[in-house]
């Protein structure tokens, strides 16, 4: 399984560091409240409880507010498992939830990251991951999940593809060429793009630090980021086999200084599958939802045997 350390993630780890003992993961809120000193009980299981409801209201209120087919009841049944790691608020101080299905292959099995809505107005990326959470309730998966469903609560507020600081969050993590060649790849690459601006800083935004902070305690496998609208399946990752899902072709679009692809393939080789919906439509039946997230699994795991065989020459 790739490893990323807490030293990998730039000068924000040292915050991490500081803030609780190197071993010891980012809290959620159920295992706060499990590991909280008996003096603050009471304390600390009304704040988990509180900040438990606030998760399950929100996802409620913007999954259910996405477009396109879904399983209701599923949906709220799902919501209910909802969580929020501790320091995962947006900028604006929206929660940014998150959801975990262990997976029954002990052996072969993968740990798998999926994230949506990095981008606000990318709207029909979250209905692919409302989809996938709502399943994987209703399953016993292989591959064991972690969903990020609203990455940019506040962009999708404004219906903006930037965060409240009109930064884009995908071109903010700390890839190693961050300071090098970020700010002048948007200036001279984009004509200085306002909407894909990266930062004054890499990792300045407290939404990029959320998922940071899931790839330091979830240590993923494999990652997959839904957007819109090239409608492709654009891998970052090792050679593998086309996985023939028709409605999106697989291509290689490459990556660029601070995106997710970059910072995790290139910089830590954990493969990243980005997904790119066609247009605005997303996609029409929730039989090819199913099909997708199987596919991306299988995608998981072929990835994860070249890059064993790979380690072992």
């Amino acid at each position: 399984m790739a490893m990323v350390t807490v030293t990998a993630l730039s000068a924000w780890s040292m915050s991490v560091s500081a803030s609780q003992p190197a071993s010891a993961p980012p809290a959620t809120t159920a295992q706060a409240t499990a590991t909280a000193p008996a003096t603050s009980t009471a304390t600390t299981t009304t704040a988990a409880t509180s900040e438990a409801k606030r998760a399950v209201k929100f996802c409620n209120e913007r999954l259910s507010g996405i477009s396109g087919p879904y399983d209701e009841a599923g949906l709220k049944a799902a919501c209910e498992a909802a969580q929020t790691m501790s320091g995962c608020d947006s900028e604006m101080g929206e929660p940014i939830i998150h959801f975990e299905k262990i997976g029954t292959d002990k052996n072969h099995g993968k740990k798998i990251l999926s994230i949506s809505l990095i981008h606000g107005d990318e709207r029909p990326s979250g209905a692919v991951n409302r989809a996938w959470l709502t399943r994987l309730g209703q399953i016993d998966p292989r591959n064991t999940w972690r969903v990020l469903p609203i990455v940019n609560p506040d962009g999708m507020s404004a219906n903006t593809r930037y965060n409240s600081h009109k930064v884009d969050l995908n071109r903010n993590f700390p890839s190693k060429d961050w300071q090098r060649s970020a700010i002048a790849y948007w200036k001279t690459s984009t004509r200085s793009d306002a909407r894909r601006y990266p930062g004054e800083a890499a990792a300045s935004e407290s939404e990029t630090r959320c998922v940071m902070k899931h790839i330091v305690d979830f240590k993923p496998d494999f990652i997959i980021s839904i957007h819109t609208p090239l409608g492709v399946l654009d891998f970052d990752g090792p050679s593998v086999a086309n996985p023939g899902f028709k409605p999106l072709p697989w291509v290689g679009l490459g990556n660029f200084p601070g995106s997710l692809g970059r910072f995790m393939w290139m910089d830590q080789k954990v493969p990243v599958l980005t997904i790119e919906l066609k247009g605005n439509d997303g996609i029409k039946r929730l039989e090819d939802f199913d099909k997708l997230q199987d596919i991306a699994g299988t995608v998981a795991i072929q990835a994860g045997r070249v890059l064993q065989k790979e380690k072992k020459k």
